[in-house]
Parts: structure tokens; C-alpha cells; sequence
């Protein structure tokens, strides 16, 4: 009887380790990049594709909609698993509020139409964001303004990256559902999602993945950004009225000229 025991937790440990590697896997890599349909960035917004290279020489894919003389873009980083084209349903928006802006989606790297095999996990694409942030200053000037909104993942991107001072000219951020690490929401979604426990397995993914690529999934993206919040905290009273009214001006200014 004990034996059987012993052979039924043996069974079912290695079953827990077989598909927390799998799941592994498919977080990690992209297996075929999708086809690229239309959508009504191109029918309504006449949007263009660019392109840059990383740091890595990967080809990555923007979505410009561009503007005659643009003094500032706002660039859309889409959440985990999802693509540059799912995001334009936020388009409508920043072209209400910010007419006179351009705008710029982007693909992460192994994700819609860019190139690359693993993914990053929001923590290898700061430098892809600081290439999108360096093509930007160098094509419309070093005094072009940028504000970024990043959604999930993007968010966490742009929050690391803001953290550690590397981004210029950014005069904006909008983090919308940022989350601690990857480690904390691949394990809420093993649980939501796959009716999975959470351990032993999310600790399984994350070796799994430390070893093949070098990531440490329990990486807190986001102490970065909230670094910046309480660097800005203690900012003289003077500066951070500066800095309000300069945020507030941006669409303040693009309101009054419809009115």
C-alpha cells in the first residue's frame, strides 16, 4: 500500500514537472510569426510600417501614424502575447486628445510582425525601447517630445526603463496594469487560467527559463518606475508644479484650439 502511495505521488510530481515545462516553453518562444492583416490603421489612420535593429541585430516593426511636422508621438507598447495591432483600439483616442501628435505601435521583440524567436518577458525589451526612443530623436530632433502608454507587460517595459534613466525627452507615462514581477502573474495565471497549482510549478517555469535564456522572472519590473514617483515626491514644491502644469498643458492646449 505504500508503495503504491509512494508511486502515485512519483506519478503525479512527474506530471507537474512535465507540464510546468511545457508551459515553460510556450511562454518562451514564438514557434511562426502570424500573417499581417489589414486593420483600419491602415484603411483610417494611413499608417506606415518602420523598422529598426536592436541591439541584438533583430529586426523590430513600428506602426507609425504619422503627422506634417510632429513636435511630439505618443508610442503604444502592447501587453504579453498580444501584438502592436491589438492595441488600436486606443488609437481613436489619443488622436481626439492629442490631434496634432504623431503615433507609434510597436511589436516587442518575437511578438506580430517583429522578428526573434525568444521573448523577454518585459525585462530584455528596455533596450529595445531605448532603440525606439533613440530612432525618434534622431529622426525628428533631439527636441521632439514623447509620452508613452504601455498596457500589462508595456507597461512594465516602460516603467523599468524609465526607472534606470535611460529614456529622453519622455514627458509622459501611462501605466495601465502594471504587475510586480512575471513571476507573481504567470503564477496567477496558472492558477486562473489552467486550474494549475501555482507551486510547484511556477518555480519549475522559472528555473526552466533562467537557465535557457537568462531571465529572472522574479525581476520586480516595476521598482523602477515607482523610484521615479518617489524621486518626483521629493522634488521642491515649486518643480513639481512645473512639471504638473507642463503635463496637464499637453492636452490643455489641443482642447482650446477645438473650442
Amino acid at each position: 500500500k505504500g508503495l503504491l502511495v509512494l508511486g502515485g505521488v512519483s506519478t503525479a510530481a512527474a506530471s507537474v514537472y512535465t507540464l510546468s515545462k511545457k508551459y515553460a516553453k510556450k511562454l518562451l518562444y514564438r514557434h511562426h510569426k502570424q500573417e499581417d492583416r489589414p486593420s483600419i490603421l491602415e484603411t483610417k489612420f494611413n499608417s506606415q510600417n518602420i523598422y529598426i535593429k536592436n541591439d541584438q541585430d533583430i529586426q523590430l516593426r513600428g506602426i507609425l501614424i504619422p503627422k506634417e511636422n510632429p513636435q511630439m508621438t505618443v508610442l503604444i507598447s502592447h501587453p504579453f502575447g498580444l501584438q502592436a495591432k491589438d492595441m488600436q483600439l486606443y488609437v481613436p483616442y489619443f488622436e481626439d486628445h492629442l490631434p496634432e501628435a504623431q503615433i507609434l505601435l510597436i511589436d516587442a521583440c518575437a511578438h506580430g510582425q517583429s522578428d526573434g524567436y525568444s521573448r523577454g518577458f518585459g525585462i530584455k525589451e528596455v533596450n529595445d525601447l531605448v532603440g525606439w526612443n533613440k530612432y525618434l530623436l534622431e529622426t525628428y530632433g533631439k527636441d521632439h517630445k514623447i509620452l508613452m502608454y504601455g498596457k500589462e507587460q508595456g507597461a512594465n517595459t516602460i516603467l523599468n526603463a524609465s526607472g534606470r534613466h535611460v529614456l529622453k525627452n519622455v514627458e509622459a507615462i501611462i501605466s495601465d496594469g502594471a504587475y510586480t514581477s512575471p513571476y507573481d502573474i504567470i503564477g496567477y495565471r496558472l492558477e486562473a487560467d489552467y486550474k494549475i497549482s501555482k507551486y510547484p510549478a511556477i518555480s519549475i517555469i522559472a528555473r526552466h527559463i533562467k537557465k535557457a535564456v537568462r531571465i529572472d522572472l522574479k525581476e520586480n519590473t516595476t521598482k523602477y518606475g515607482e523610484f521615479v514617483c518617489t524621486e518626483y515626491q521629493w522634488l521642491p514644491l515649486e518643480k513639481q508644479k512645473e512639471q504638473a502644469d507642463k503635463m496637464a498643458n499637453m492636452t490643455k492646449k489641443e482642447k482650446g484650439k477645438k473650442d
